[in-house]
């Protein structure tokens, strides 16, 4: 990688590690409610609102250590929330940029991947033609399956988790989206499910987007 593709890479990852470390805090914010047997009086889409933090704020949870406390966490969350607001203006930014621009727009056409996926996928695999085969590209993701061996036969496991864990959470994150989107995606996920569980579904919708992404890239 060049040191500008360095560059760029750690900048979308700082905004990944950002929003980690937010959520992070929202559930610690929420185990300190419950520990306190505090019921949150708002919808699950309310939260982390302007009005939800506000009360969070007023919330007196009956000893000044356990409001310090709190106070400390909310005051956390909105520096976070913050800081992911100015980074994923600035990926957004990135996004636009001569070096990414059209392959971002190429990938938006897929559905369950928006700007900020794209740019993620992109900055981690830089240049496709790099993987000679669908396989490596797997390989580098941690999409493959690990093998048992047992006398004569070979088992197939779970993915191996080897390989870029950002990138393939990316992809899977967008795979979620995408069943959502896709009607024959989200018969096939039914489908896996019922045979092999939740997270092999996943995995296998994950694997058919990361040939389909390969694919887009490599013919544009």
């Amino acid at each position: 990688l060049s040191p500008e593709e360095r560059a760029h890479r750690q900048l979308v990852r700082t905004r990944r590690q950002i929003l980690n470390h937010r959520s992070d805090v929202m559930r610690q914010i929420k185990s300190l409610l419950l520990f306190n047997s505090i019921e949150i009086p708002f919808k699950s889409s309310q939260h982390w609102t302007g009005v939800f933090m506000n009360w969070l704020l007023k919330l007196d949870l009956g000893h000044e250590a356990l409001n310090s406390s709190l106070k400390a966490l909310v005051d956390l969350f909105n520096y976070l929330n913050a800081e992911k607001k100015r980074l994923t203006k600035d990926v957004l930014q990135l996004a636009k940029e001569k070096k990414y621009a059209q392959r971002v727009d190429l990938l938006t056409t897929t559905p369950g991947i928006g700007p900020l996926s794209a740019i993620e996928i992109l900055v981690e695999l830089q240049d496709i033609t790099r993987f000679k085969t669908a396989d490596e590209l797997a390989a580098y993701l941690g999409l493959t399956p690990s093998q048992y061996s047992s006398g004569e036969h070979i088992l197939m496991g779970h993915i191996t988790h080897a390989g870029n864990s950002r990138a393939r959470t990316t992809l899977v994150e967008s795979s979620w989206v995408l069943i959502g989107k896709d009607p024959e995606r989200k018969r096939k996920d039914q489908r896996i499910q019922e045979k092999r569980g939740g997270k092999r579904a996943d995995v296998a919708v994950g694997s058919n987007l990361r040939g389909r992404i390969r694919r887009m890239l490599l013919d544009q």
